[in-house]
């Protein structure tokens, strides 16, 4: 399951201004497309709102808001995605309402109703963070919820 995180990871790493080997696909050369009903740049943050989609190849980022706040020197410290976010590859799916990456931390962190699809597997929690640097996944549950993973075996026809 952490492929996806690991592809999100590399999505919103790629989203800052000012990143010079931004990537929304792992391993693509396509260019990144950022369209949204508004866009805005002031001191050190960029916001693009309504019906923000990012695009590049087959890998689609939608969301409500993007906010990315950079540090004085330039660096991209947290970037946001808020609202409906949703990104999908062609092979996995990530939804939740919410969406952070935390540089200084090296996490990314998807909350409120998250769920993850690879194939027929399903996750969903109320929350996943993902450690950047150790590939570390963690779900946590909604208050008063599980974690919940359906998994399905291969079938006889998938092993020949």
């Amino acid at each position: 399951m952490n492929i996806g995180i690991k592809i999100l990871a590399l999505l919103i790493m790629g989203l800052a201004p000012l990143t010079a080997n931004a990537q929304l696909a792992a391993d693509s050369d396509e260019p990144i497309d950022i369209t949204g009903d508004t866009a805005e740049f002031h001191e050190n943050l960029a916001i693009w709102s309504g019906n923000v989609r990012v695009v590049q190849g087959v890998s689609i980022l939608t969301t409500d808001r993007i906010e990315a706040d950079l540090s004085e020197e330039g660096d991209l410290t947290k970037i946001r995605a808020i609202g409906s976010v949703r990104y999908s590859n062609g092979n996995e799916a990530i939804t939740g309402e919410r969406a952070l990456f935390d540089n200084i931390a090296r996490t990314i962190t998807i909350t409120e109703n998250v769920i993850l699809t690879q194939g027929k597997q399903v996750m969903s929690a109320g929350a996943v963070t993902y450690w950047v640097d150790t590939g570390k996944v963690k779900f946590h549950p909604a208050p008063g919820k599980r974690v919940r993973g359906i998994f399905y075996s291969r079938s006889e026809d998938d092993q020949s």
